[in-house]
């Protein structure tokens, strides 16, 4: 019998004779079926653009840092996403500087 299993045996004694219940056992986590895990990108240029504008088009939920562009660039590519966003019927919102939220039509971010 090791050190901390006494301690383990005596909890669970003194639950008995108190008439505390145990707690449940824990599950794990479970993704949803069908759910899509968000996409972070953190473009480098604005040729990256393309790749997130396609997973846009594929539904899933992308957060942009913007933070590693210039800011003419990261302003281009801000404009860009924007006007794609609007297109796909999405919508968009700044969640800290220079950190986006895409998300489009039909996909619920609260999950």
């Amino acid at each position: 019998m090791g050190f901390l299993n006494r301690f383990k045996e005596k909890d669970s004694d003194d639950r008995r004779r108190t008439g505390e219940r145990a707690l449940p056992a824990k599950k794990p986590f479970e993704k949803p079926a069908g759910a899509q895990p968000m996409q972070l990108r953190h473009p480098r240029s604005f040729a990256d653009v393309e790749e997130i504008i396609d997973r846009l088009k594929d539904k899933l939920i992308v957060i942009v840092y913007l933070s590693e562009l210039s800011a003419p660039t990261a302003l281009r590519v801000k404009d860009i996403l924007s006007g794609a966003i609007y297109a796909l019927g999405g919508g968009m919102a700044e969640l800290e500087r220079d950190i986006y939220i895409f998300n489009p039509d039909g996909v619920n971010a609260d999950q």
